[in-house]
């Protein structure tokens, strides 16, 4: 999928566990934040093996480049060290598009590593460590990349979930570019108007105390609720139909700018709320 897709759709999954961390009685906004920026930066980072520019490149290029040098580090290791042969892998780890940057290894390193160069920076900066802070930062940028991942296992070309140990290769028939000139899949679009849709929903009935987002149980049906959505996204997935699913790019990027511009003014609200 594109970048912006990949942010949207993410940032879509994840904000919906943030409302009670924001409105709860013992609200904590500034940890809502960091775990939304930490699973965006996550939803970008497995595209910094690819040979154009992502869109983490542009909108986080520190993190790009340690992500660029952290992926040639993962590469020359398993080739130097010869891990092929001494773990005996099914595949060679090279410096290819959807490779080990989109595979759960890879995930787990490149979190890894940026959780711990993030924490020594922040350690000489601040003199301390926030235990929370850091547990956030890596659970954001963890889902970020496994959302990443899941997202991309809907698309035409897939994901190997085993790389490189081995094969369990997931793809759906979603195209991230245009299939058809002039033409584009509107799925993606779609699936982030339910996930925000569902965010929407949660915000109102909390806002007409119709729900509690003190009570733990909140977390819970949350979880279902979005597990139920993400069923619905890789069902759909699954359906080829391009007469159903392929539209005109144009009107595509209207319906887009009408529900960001929605988008935007329900988060002005919020904020305004927020300050009351």
């Amino acid at each position: 999928m594109l970048g912006k897709d990949h942010v949207s759709i993410t940032l879509g999954t994840v904000f919906p566990f943030t409302i009670p961390l924001i409105f709860s009685e013992n609200s904590h906004p500034v940890y809502a934040c960091y775990l939304l920026v930490a699973a965006a930066i996550g939803s970008l980072i497995p595209d910094a093996d690819s040979d154009e520019k992502p869109k983490l490149h542009y909108d986080f290029k520190i993190i790009y480049d340690i992500m660029v040098l952290l992926h040639k580090l993962i590469v020359f290791s398993f080739t130097f060290f010869n891990l092929k042969e001494k773990m005996n892998l099914q595949y060679v780890v090279e410096k290819q598009h959807r490779g080990v940057m989109h595979s759960p290894i890879g995930i787990f390193i490149s979190s890894f590593v940026l959780t711990l160069l993030i924490t020594i920076v922040g350690y000489f900066i601040f003199r301390g460590i926030n235990a929370t802070f850091i547990s956030l930062l890596f659970i954001g940028l963890i889902f970020g990349q496994l959302l990443h991942l899941l997202e991309d296992s809907c698309t035409v070309s897939g994901i190997n979930w085993l790389f490189p140990f081995g094969t369990c290769e997931l793809k759906g028939s979603i195209y991230t570019g245009n299939k058809i000139e002039g033409k584009t899949d509107i799925r993606p679009f779609l699936y982030r108007v339910f996930l925000l849709s569902f965010s929407a929903i949660l915000f109102i009935f909390h806002s007409l105390g119709t729900i509690d987002v003190n009570e733990p149980v909140i977390y819970l049906l949350i979880f279902v609720a979005v597990t139920l959505i993400w069923g619905l996204i890789v069902l759909t997935a699954k359906i080829d139909n391009d007469n159903l699913w392929i539209h005109d790019a144009k009107n595509v990027r209207k319906l887009e700018r009408s529900v960001d511009g929605i988008g935007k003014q329900d988060a002005g609200r919020k904020r305004r709320d927020f300050r009351k």
